[in-house]
């Protein structure tokens, strides 16, 4: 077994691993997927999962924790692996000690600093990274954003245990966005040499989306599809504090004030999903210090710039990543077009706002007589050209799936209340089935749900008025025939009328006697 280095101001009881006094490890394949960039003498600085770590190329490799029982839990899992030294202690120990290759630090900075020892600020504790990366080197920096989806969108929460000095967004010396935080790695002497904004959790990034790929306006279809895909969204289930599940940090404990999807579909169609990401992962190099004698070999960026993806994305259980095309464009790792344009859903809701009927009917007959018509709306992409591009695979009634959407945006007035479904269903061309409920947006989060609820409101307010309006008509009609039974009743009693029925009385009779004797008087043959 390797014995653990202690350097100092170590927390004897501490621990980041289990997840049971904080939020656990960073984790997740789609951070793996970076790990290639990493190679020669390796520091690993905060909590990360045993999966990153065994991910990791280096043969020399260093793991800086700051709870005692985290790094003898480390330095038993690597106890046969020779070149794989587990210390323990304060990060400021550092400085000073021989300069590394690769600095990784995917957990952020937040969680270096112990108890025992000096709080550093966020600046302080980068600064300090800096200075033992060699020239030539690279870093592997995670920034949580204190304003990024998974907060805004969160319950309110009480504080942690390793929340003891965290400043988070009150930290001054944090950079402020994510084009601070490229220029504040550019004033320390790093080049950037990959940025991407992670969904929908910093802890556990499902999708890592290039800064350059989130800037293409022509890629918004396959960014919102990409985006508020189910499967991308359940994997970031770090993002919420609560019981630790199987070693792994803990999971969501509460709904979400809005549904994620919606707020992420809408921030990339508006251009401002960077600024919202949960966090930013980046990676800085600094340049080769080619006067002091610095192998030249040691870093061979220009060769090794294909390596890293635009895009990493986790979807139904695989991984898939984005890269640029050297002729143009963009291209899945199998060689794939990534489709530009937008979603169907996109375009039906818009014709919707514009009361194009005859668009909405177009739309809907065209996805559901072709190859996609299984596939979700709001995962169907519409090129220029007019070519459809299926992004995933159904999973539900996609018609009722769009009138869900249709209902939240608020547009279920343009059809009959209750048969917005069956309505879809006939503009598509294809032959309704029994009516069914449509029930509204599906409830993701607390909003959705008080606007259900606002809703259902509103229409047991429209259906108690139509009761009473149909009450007032029946209780009014009622006192009118009321009224007109007494009429008739009263003139029943009158001596005129008694008079009138013995005089028509008369009159059948004698007609009946005029009769008889006309056929008594009439020849026989």
């Amino acid at each position: 077994m390797n014995a653990v280095q202690l350097l100092g101001d170590e927390m004897f009881g501490w621990s980041d691993l289990d997840g049971t006094r904080g939020p656990g490890p960073v984790r997740g394949p789609g951070l793996a997927a970076l790990l290639p960039v990493v190679s020669g003498r390796t520091l690993v600085v905060g909590p990360h999962d045993l999966d990153l770590l065994d991910a990791l190329p280096s043969a020399d490799l260093t793991v800086l924790v700051r709870g005692l029982p985290d790094a003898e839990a480390l330095a038993a899992r690597y106890a046969h692996r020779s070149g794989v030294r587990v210390c323990c202690g304060g990060p400021e120990k550092l400085a000073g000690t021989s300069p590394y290759d690769s600095i990784v630090a995917l957990a952020g900075l937040d969680r270096l600093a112990s108890a025992e020892g000096t709080q550093l600020s966020w600046g302080e504790a980068f600064d300090l990274l800096v200075s033992v990366l060699r020239p030539g080197g690279r870093l592997l920096l995670s920034a949580e954003n204190p304003s990024g989806l998974h907060r805004l969108l969160a319950s309110p929460l009480p504080r942690a245990d390793s929340d003891w000095a965290a400043l988070g967004e009150y930290d001054d010396t944090r950079p402020a966005g994510p084009a601070r935080l490229q220029a504040r790695l550019t004033a320390s002497g790093l080049r950037i040499d990959g940025a991407w904004a992670v969904f929908p959790s910093h802890l556990a990034p499902t999708a890592l989306i290039g800064v350059e790929l989130l800037a293409d306006p022509a890629l918004t279809g396959f960014l919102q599809a990409a985006l508020s895909d189910q499967s991308v969204l359940d994997g970031g289930g770090g993002g919420t504090r609560g019981p630790a599940a199987e070693g792994h940090g803990p999971v969501p404990a509460a709904p979400m004030l809005a549904d994620p999807a919606r707020l992420v579909g809408s921030a990339v169609r508006n251009g401002i999903a960077v600024e919202l990401a949960p966090a930013w992962v980046l990676l800085g190099e600094r340049p080769p210090d080619l006067e002091s004698g610095s192998d030249p070999t040691h870093r061979v960026w220009t060769e090794q710039a294909g390596a890293v993806p635009a895009a990493i994305l986790g979807q139904h259980g695989r991984l898939r990543q984005v890269r640029r095309d050297p002729a143009g464009g963009w291209r899945f790792d199998d060689g794939a077009a990534v489709p530009s344009g937008r979603t169907v859903e996109d375009l039906v809701v818009a014709a919707s706002l514009r009361r194009d009927l005859p668009a909405v009917r177009a739309l809907l007959t065209t996805w559901q007589s072709g190859a996609v018509a299984g596939v979700p709306a709001d995962a169907v992409v519409v090129t220029p050209d007019g070519t459809w591009h299926g992004l995933t695979e159904g999973t539900e009634p996609v018609l009722r799936r769009l009138a869900s959407r249709l209902i939240d945006v608020g547009l279920a007035d343009l059809w009959p209340a209750g048969e917005l479904t069956t309505m879809l269903t006939a503009m598509a061309g294809r032959e309704p089935g029994p009516a069914v409920d449509d029930g509204g947006a599906a409830v993701e989060g607390w909003r959705e749900l008080l606007t259900d609820r606002e809703r259902l409101a509103r229409e047991l307010a429209e259906a108690r008025a139509l009761r009473d309006w149909y009450e007032g008509a029946l209780t009014e009609r009622d006192d009118e025939l009321r009224r007109l039974r007494g009429i008739v009743s009263l003139l029943h009693g009158k001596p005129t009328v008694r008079a009138g029925r013995l005089l028509l009385a008369g009159a059948r009779t004698a007609r009946r006697t005029v009769r008889s004797a006309v056929r008594r008087l009439r020849p026989t043959n």
